[in-house]
């Protein structure tokens, strides 16, 4: 059992080490004016779309199949639209937090439980899985906490929650270490599951609130810039 918990302690490092930069970031980024926030959000909401389109979707889609995936996908569309109709006269941004905060918790359960097996196989291989998963853990950090910091969210708070998320990580590292085989149908439904929910945020409330941050063409230069490095990051890593 030690050597299970110790996979799961692994699996919220890995998220954690992703998550704080990104927190710290966002507290640094509260003191910028309109200009640069603006450049700063379309930056996180076109890394986030890159992410989503050429990490997290192609694979599941390809194993699962194209009509199940888009099934799933919608499915957390539809969810996210409701969710976000019963959050009352919260601002966009804090909508926007709060449900890529779930997309991001339920994607990092199978990517957690993909990591527990690694790890229990080998643990070399582990580690430099885990190095892999805690760089793109940052830009998904940066698109939930720069809109909640915006919003007046303060920085125990954003800190609190970087530790908050890690847990889903750490829970699924610590069961796919005891299963050490993953159940292809349920890791591909979170993963096109959690797509949708966050491409639904990603498309509908940090882009827009971009452009009302700030409504010249630094926010679309930066949203443009955002993708181009999430394209480049999914294919160096």
């Amino acid at each position: 059992m030690r050597h299970f918990l110790f996979i799961g302690l692994i699996g919220f490092l890995t998220a954690f080490a992703g998550f704080f930069p990104a927190g710290i970031f966002s507290a640094a980024a509260r003191k910028r004016g309109k200009r640069p926030l603006g450049a700063m959000l379309g930056f996180t909401a076109g890394l986030l779309i890159a992410f989503i389109c050429f990490e997290i979707l192609p694979d599941s889609l390809e194993r699962w199949g194209l009509y199940k995936g888009i099934f799933a996908m919608l499915a957390g569309v539809v969810l996210s639209a409701w969710l976000e109709g019963g959050m009352g006269d919260m601002g966009r941004l804090e909508k926007a937090g709060a449900l890529l905060s779930l997309g991001v918790m339920i994607h990092n359960i199978p990517e957690g439980m993909a990591l527990g097996s690694v790890l229990n196989i080998s643990l070399a291989a582990g580690i430099s899985l885990s190095a892999m998963i805690a760089i793109h853990c940052f830009p998904e950090a940066l698109a939930i906490m720069l809109p909640l910091r915006q919003a007046g969210a303060s920085n125990g708070r954003i800190f609190l929650l970087s530790a908050a998320m890690a847990v889903p990580m750490a829970l699924g590292a610590f069961f796919g270490g005891i299963a050490s085989t993953l159940s292809p149908m349920f890791v591909d439904a979170c993963l096109c599951f959690s797509g949708g929910v966050m491409l639904y945020i990603s498309c509908g409330e940090i882009l827009p609130e971009s452009k009302d941050v700030w409504r010249g063409r630094l926010s679309a230069v930066g949203a443009m810039v955002g993708f181009a490095g999430g394209v480049w990051l999914t294919a160096k890593l």
